[in-house]
């Protein structure tokens, strides 16, 4: 059901149950009113009588009159119990005692009663109360047509103004669809009614989100291309020299040289589907506790080959026990990309310590390196995707770090680079906020 319709139907479904509910109340005071309006006739018509009157003569005097439902019945008995008159000859009531007005049944309907005694006669004066009823109800139900024509202006009228008033949603809709990927224009507009404004504003938010969500990506694609190129052609040209070596001696030093740069290649294309992940889903994964000291072990081991490869020597030097809150998968990416690094850039017979120092708000983690260190005035550039220090050890993909700022900013963390303090190279710190269980 559209907006308009909805609209629609509750008012109308409104206004109809207050048209009933006046009716009713219509109806209930009529009757009330009616109620002493007939009571007042009746001690009037009982008190016009003489109280001796004998009722001689009267009856040829006064033509009699037909029962219409709703008129009041006058009977006079005389001391020996005659009725003397009747003003309604086919519809006679019997006697009743109580003086003053009262109700009691007869002939399966309601009456109410006033009688008179004086020293002569008894006059009573009857009225049905179904009578009465009825004329209150009828007096309602002609009110139904006036509010029938009511309900059906006020439909119409509700109908013409909600139309009106949802044009504003239908401009927006169709300013909405205007919007392209390369067309990100706001929708707000000083025009638009108070109501849709926090519309309007909502989707300009989400539209500016959107907007830099594809120029990100679009960065990213680029930066992706342009670092995808070289590696590639560099494959292609180790492929051509494995086949031209054939027979001559060389096919292991080339097909070496193919397997490192396949290597090479496939860790710049985890890296960047690592990359893609964080910043296109990664605020969406769950955090849940996690013991970093226990995730920090685990790497640390899984490193130990890569290391002994290498010919560093890769050990913990502090492991205190702490509980952080994180992803489950992003913060093992984290300390892999530290450690990783620090490896890489480590000449052959260097050393690595890591190291997890807890305090009562901070867990920090800090990974220290022999290697050459980052000048100062590049600390912050390290972060950037694909920038990579002139260091000849290594050839990395310039994500390492990027991946790892990334990873501390979607758990409010701190990332530092600075000189080493016991070895001569770079320190990495990652402050987490220590979670503290009660």
């Amino acid at each position: 059901m559209s907006i308009r319709n909805r609209l629609l139907f509750w008012l109308l479904s409104g206004l109809a149950i207050l048209g009933v509910c006046f009716m009713v109340a219509d109806y209930l005071i009529d009757r009330a009113l009616l109620a002493d309006i007939y009571d007042d006739q009746m001690n009037q018509i009982a008190f016009a009588i003489p109280a001796n009157f004998s009722g001689g003569g009267l009856e040829k005097n006064t033509p009699a009159l037909k029962y219409d439902g709703d008129d009041s019945i006058l009977q006079i008995w005389d001391n020996s119990g005659k009725l003397t008159y009747r003003s309604h000859p086919d519809l006679v009531l019997p006697p009743f005692s109580t003086p003053g007005y009262s109700e009691a049944p007869w002939h399966g309907s309601e009456w109410k009663l006033f009688v008179r005694k004086t020293d002569h006669n008894l006059i009573q004066v009857a009225q049905s109360l179904d009578g009465r009823r009825n004329i209150a109800l009828d007096h309602a139900l002609r009110s139904l047509v006036p509010l029938l024509i009511f309900l059906l202006i006020m439909g119409l009228l509700i109908h013409w103004s909600v139309g009106s008033g949802l044009q504003s949603l239908t401009r927006l809709s169709q300013e909405l669809a205007k919007r392209t990927p390369d067309k990100l224009e706001r929708l707000a507009s000083p025009e638009q009614p108070q109501e849709i404004q926090p519309l309007t504003q909502a989707i300009d938010t989400l539209l500016q989100r959107l907007g830099v969500a594809l120029e990100s990506q679009k960065k990213f694609i680029a930066d992706a291309s342009h670092e995808l190129r070289t590696p590639l052609a560099t494959l292609q040209i180790q492929a051509q020299l494995v086949e031209q070596s054939l027979g001559s001696g060389r096919e292991a030093g080339a097909l070496a040289d193919l397997k490192a740069g396949v290597k090479r290649s496939s860790h710049l294309v985890e890296q960047l589907l690592m990359a893609s992940r964080l910043e296109f889903g990664g605020m969406h994964d769950p955090h849940v506790p996690l013991q970093l000291h226990e995730i920090v072990r685990q790497v640390t081991i899984d490193f130990i080959p890569y290391a002994n490869s290498r010919k560093i020597n890769l050990g913990v030097e502090q492991l205190d026990a702490g509980i952080i809150m994180g992803s489950e998968y992003h913060i093992p990416i984290l300390v892999r990309n530290l450690i990783d690094n620090a490896i890489r850039y480590t000449p052959s017979g260097g050393q690595v310590d890591v190291a997890i120092r807890a305090g009562k708000q901070k867990i920090v983690l800090e990974i220290e390196d022999s290697g050459p260190g980052i000048p100062p005035e590049e600390r912050q550039r390290v972060f950037d995707r694909f920038y990579r220090c002139l260091v000849p050890q290594a050839a990395g993909s310039g994500l390492g770090l990027a991946i790892v700022k990334q990873v501390t900013e979607q758990h409010q963390a701190e990332v530092y680079l600075e000189r080493a303090g016991r070895l001569p190279g770079l320190k990495a710190s990652v402050r987490f906020n220590a979670l503290v269980l009660t």
